[in-house]
């Protein structure tokens, strides 16, 4: 499997840049992995990744969220997968050879997996390139911590704290 898509891979020559463009591309950056649901981009800062898996065997949870696809056994720990495009309002989708489950690590005790169409890449992606969000209580639009505008592609920061807060 391809992990760039196709227009995904430009990588920003500071050197062919004119001063304006190198400003909007220097300072700190923001690595991130980045992930589609229903064509869009979206990113998580890695510092919140554990690993990505391909999708095994999911058990199902009676009882459990209308976005809990199940659990997962990953090496001894039990791990509760979302689906993401429900968690945003987007209509589910059969898991396919790309779709993979993103391990994300709340905190030593808190780790959640988000079933997403596909992983593209890791990207360093410059601070000042983000938007923040307009926020709202309802929505999805509280999980999400800014929109970048980067070689092209508009990328989503996904907010995972607020996410899974309980």
């Amino acid at each position: 499997m391809a992990l760039v898509a196709a227009g995904q891979n430009k990588d920003v020559d500071l050197a062919l840049m004119n001063e304006e463009d190198q400003e909007k591309y220097s300072g700190p950056s923001i690595r991130c992995v980045l992930f589609e649901l229903d064509s869009e981009v979206y990113g998580i800062n890695v510092k919140k990744i554990r690993e990505v898996l391909r999708v095994g065997s999911i058990r199902k949870v009676e009882g459990s969220g209308y976005n809990v696809l199940g659990i997962i056994n990953v090496r001894g720990v039990i791990v509760t997968v979302v689906d993401t495009r429900l968690s945003y309002g987007i209509s589910p989708k059969p898991i396919d050879d790309l779709s993979r489950i993103i391990i994300v690590e709340m905190d030593e005790e808190n780790i959640v997996g988000m079933l997403v169409d596909c992983v593209l890449e890791v990207k360093d992606i410059p601070e000042k390139q983000f938007e923040p969000m307009s926020s709202t209580k309802e929505g999805a639009s509280r999980y999400l911590q800014g929109i970048a505008h980067f070689n092209g592609n508009v990328i989503i920061l996904v907010d995972v704290d607020s996410m899974f807060k309980a």
